[in-house]
């Protein structure tokens, strides 16, 4: 039979005549002109690459390798670098924060307050409410968390709300009150202390009496009416904030809700206070009691106040902390006195604004269009600040919000784990540097001289080996617990966990030290008369390094675990510095794992992703090294 030929069809399109021609011209000017390398044969290639360019080689092609360093580059300059922009003071709590959830937009205000014009702004530790000038109320930043009790949203008001229709809003640290212009209550959030629940009695006082002054504190809540009477409920049995001198009530005029006290201006010039005595602020100067100055404004802090007299002149009084009691200089009247809760501020004739008091949340971070806007008024609470400018713009500053949280004292948790990361990742590499020289001495050393010497050392390794970790660290820490400074307990962590890391090491050292030692090129320098420490150090030993680089590497993603449970456990890093594993140690809590998740999961995960990435990094190492792997 005779074999018939099909003919494919050409798929390739039919280049032109020019295209042709334009080939062959630049082929020949390539020939003219360029020196073309000599082509390499698969031994020659392979003979022009060293060791280290073919581990190299090796480790790029395996992906995951790659993204483990990527990985562990980015945990090292998060802790390291971002420890530098990011300084901690580990001795700083603040309560009133504590166990505020993830969010940054404490100061992300809505834009419809200002097209409507703002009449009053109120912040609680993280949430603000404003109310503008056509009676509208819109709230903006992030629910606070409530574990007990009675608590509605922040944020989602009733079909029965009287938008357009309110007279006055404040914000306590966990909730907000509203009341409108026919004189009924609202009140949304944290409800534990009956704070927004008017009593019987005040309820018929709004009725009759027109509301002047709406006011709110930590669990507390305020009216004062336009007869000059005041009435305050919720939390108040430790403080006696409900408790309102005879001499005060129907004559005040302002007043402010303090954590222990309530700060009251009367009809005659005078400052009163009542509530907690025997604190900084119920101390008031005698000028501002006895009526020969008359104060015409004040403001409070969580812990001082500040009042203005009739003359322009400014009294303060009250706790030193935080530089509160030290005004700048400035130049200009002052117009209106505000205050956070760590904070004091001024606003000036000229619209200038004058502020100070600490700097924890960036309070004193004045926006850059403050030196050159004129404001018309200030709304300052807890740490979040919005200043209002003729035309009706808002400036804030202040608090943002915390991006991962902020932990039982109030601390902010981004800032712990940066430098909590910078422990941990310390610790674990310094223990795995004594663990790397105790187990290269002991493994060389048995190794290579083998008999007695061999017998002594590994039997010396197995003594290390049935030692217990966990129990010994824990019966050290504990022993040494408040007996040492805390610097010299992280030293000591370091140290058990490289005294106690390197037998499985050494052993592996040693068994390839057996197979070298009789290599023909050991056998050639002891021949030679060469040294046996030049021989262990400088022939032998860059023979296994490889093998040491890998366990090293998959050891420190142990020691780093290592580390992060003892101080999960309560016996490594003592608080209040931080670690990745003391970050943990709440979560032993079953209220910290149901209601407050950002505590433990996010140093939780910081703890596997560094873990992993080591770990990565070890497992492409030592398929790289592997000689099988760089077969083609």
């Amino acid at each position: 039979m005779e074999k018939k030929t099909v003919h494919e069809p050409n798929t390739h399109p039919k280049e032109s005549t020019g295209v042709k021609l334009g080939k062959s011209f630049g082929s020949m000017f390539k020939r003219l002109f360029v020196r073309e390398k000599d082509p390499l044969s698969v031994l020659e290639e392979e003979a022009l690459q060293t060791p280290t360019q073919t581990i190299i080689k090796n480790f790029i092609r395996t992906k995951l390798g790659v993204v483990g360093v990527i990985a562990f580059i980015l945990i090292l300059l998060f802790s390291f670098v971002g420890s530098e922009l990011r300084p901690i003071d580990e001795s700083y709590q603040e309560p009133a924060l504590s166990n505020v959830r993830p969010g940054a937009n404490y100061l992300k205000y809505p834009s419809a307050i200002v097209k409507e014009g703002v009449k009053e702004i109120s912040s609680g530790i993280s949430f603000s409410v404003a109310l503008t000038n056509q009676g509208n109320v819109y709230i903006w930043g992030k629910q606070p968390i409530y574990l007990s009790g009675r608590a509605t949203s922040i944020f989602k008001l009733p079909k029965d709300f009287p938008q357009g229709k309110i007279a006055h809003i404040a914000a306590g640290d966990r909730f907000w009150v509203a009341i409108s212009e026919d004189g009924k209550f609202y009140g949304f959030g944290y409800n534990n202390f009956s704070q927004l629940e008017v009593p019987q009695n005040v309820k018929m006082k709004i009725q009759t009496t027109a509301v002047r002054q709406l006011l709110a504190g930590e669990g507390v809540t305020g009216i004062l009416l336009e007869n000059g009477e005041i009435y305050i409920w919720g939390s108040t049995l430790a403080t006696r904030q409900d408790i309102v001198p005879a001499a005060y009530q129907g004559r005040i005029v302002h007043a402010e809700i303090t954590p222990l006290n309530v700060v009251v201006l009367l009809d005659d010039g005078t400052i009163g206070v009542f509530g907690t005595e025997g604190n900084e602020i119920s101390d008031i100067p005698e000028e501002l009691t006895d009526g020969s100055v008359k104060v015409v404004d004040f403001t409070t802090s969580g812990r001082a106040a500040m009042a203005l007299d009739s003359e322009g002149k400014l009294h303060i009084w009250g706790s030193v902390m935080h530089g509160l009691l030290n005004i700048p200089e400035f130049e200009g009247n002052v117009v209106d006195l505000f205050g956070g809760k760590n904070n004091f501020g001024l606003l000036l004739d000229n619209g200038e604004l004058v502020y100070w008091g600490a700097n924890h949340f960036n309070q004193l971070k004045m926006p850059k269009e403050a030196k050159h806007t004129k404001y018309v008024a200030v709304y300052s609470d807890i740490f979040q600040n919005f200043a209002v400018a003729e035309d009706g713009t808002i400036s804030a500053w202040g608090h943002e919000g915390f991006i991962f949280g902020s932990d039982q004292f109030g601390r902010d948790n981004l800032t712990r784990l940066i430098h909590g990361g910078r422990i941990s990742l310390t610790v674990g590499a310094i223990a795995m540097i004594i663990s790397v020289i105790i187990a290269l001495i002991i493994g060389l050393v048995s190794g290579y001289f083998g008999g007695w010497v061999d017998n002594v050392l590994m039997r010396f390794t197995d003594v290390v080996i049935s030692i217990h970790f966990m129990p010994l660290a824990i019966t050290l820490s504990t022993i040494v617990t408040g007996s040492v400074p805390e610097m010299y307990r992280i030293y000591m962590i370091m140290v058990i966990l490289g005294f106690l890391n390197w037998p499985g090491l050494a052993r592996l050292i040693r068994a390839h030290l057996l197979l070298e030692r009789e290599k023909d090129f050991v056998l050639a320098a002891r021949a030679l008369g060469v040294k046996q420490r030049n021989i262990m150090v400088r022939h032998i030993l860059p023979n296994i390094f490889n093998l040491v680089i890998v366990n090293v590497t998959l050891g420190y993603a142990s020691a780093l675990l290592m580390e992060s449970a003892l101080s999960f456990l309560g016996f490594g890093v003592a608080p209040p510095t931080p670690s990745w594993g003391n970050m943990l140690d709440s979560a032993q809590k079953a209220t910290v794992i149901e209601y407050y998740w950002w505590r433990w999961v996010i140093p939780g995960l910081a703890v596997v992703f560094a873990a992993l990435s080591v770990n990565l990094i070890g497992d492409a190492l030592r398929d790289a090294m592997d000689p099988k792997a760089s077969e083609k």
